[in-house]
């Protein structure tokens, strides 16, 4: 099968699965093609389209073939022309579609492609982006690609944290900053909030700042992430042991007037600058 440069776009790939050859021709030509006949023609088209580097006629053959039924190999195969941009404009959102459908007719490496789909669908342009806007996309992404998810937000937020994670891995430590704060300030994520607490107190990706990390600390502690209790009960009694009661309840009135009027590690929060006052 003619398949696509795979090294052209890391594993976004074609499949090599299912090769086509129609051995049911048709000897009478007023007899109309089945259903089955209809996407073997298909898919040999595009196959034939792929061994010639005719991406534009792949395109065409695999978008018939998807919209006559669903099929593995046509979905994973559009999917990747859709990632590599090739015979048609790359579109990670469309491309991760196709893969999703793949996948769901059990070809688990199309699972695998849809969320490096994801990844890069968040990873381009990352650093003109707000995390309003990394949270608006992923919302986007979530409702085109997984439309049959039980809840949207627990998926956009699960995907916030994956592409956050894989960036924290790499070192991209500023992005995944960017990433976790999406999850964490928009989905009200505790595992998202925890991580971002850890990068304000280390001063990783972002600039060090032990009210932001106390902050996203508290509010992880709220939304369920265990290991946030202890760092968040550690740091306060940190600043209780080496400040005056006078120093500790300055720090606390300097968090809870962050809360009041927001600043730009932590969101403006009325209910939390309440807590801390109190």
């Amino acid at each position: 099968m003619g398949a696509v440069d795979a090294h052209q776009h890391h594993d976004h790939d074609v499949h090599e699965g299912h090769h086509v050859h129609d051995h049911h021709g048709h000897d009478h030509h007023d007899e109309p093609m089945t259903a089955e006949e209809a996407m073997r023609s298909l898919l040999l088209l595009g196959e034939v389209a792929l061994s010639a580097n005719d991406y534009e006629s792949a395109v065409e053959a695999y978008a018939s073939a998807v919209k006559l039924g669903p099929d593995e190999t046509a979905f994973y195969n559009l999917g990747s022309l859709y990632a590599r941009g090739l015979g048609v404009g790359r579109n990670y959102v469309e491309a991760a579609r196709l893969f999703h459908q793949a996948e769901l007719l059990g070809n688990a490496r199309a699972g695998k492609l849809c969320a490096k789909c994801m990844f890069d669908y968040l990873h381009e342009g990352l650093d003109d982006k707000t995390p309003t806007d990394l949270y608006a996309m992923m919302a986007w992404f979530v409702s085109t690609v997984y439309p049959e998810a039980d809840d949207a937000k627990q998926e956009v937020n699960r995907g916030l944290v994956a592409v956050g994670g894989t960036l924290l891995n790499a070192g991209e430590h500023a992005g995944a900053a960017k990433v976790f704060r999406a999850a964490a300030e928009f989905g009200a994520d505790g595992a998202a909030q925890y991580y971002l607490a850890v990068l304000y107190n280390a001063g990783t990706g972002v600039e060090q700042n032990d009210l932001a990390a106390l902050y996203w600390l508290d509010c992880a502690v709220d939304n369920g992430a265990e290991e946030a209790l202890a760092d968040r009960d550690g740091m306060l009694d940190a600043y209780q042991q080496a400040l005056s009661p006078a120093e500790f309840r300055g720090m606390l009135e300097q968090l809870a007037a962050s809360c009041e009027a927001g600043t730009p590690d932590i969101p403006a929060d009325p209910a939390k600058a309440a807590r801390w006052r109190s």
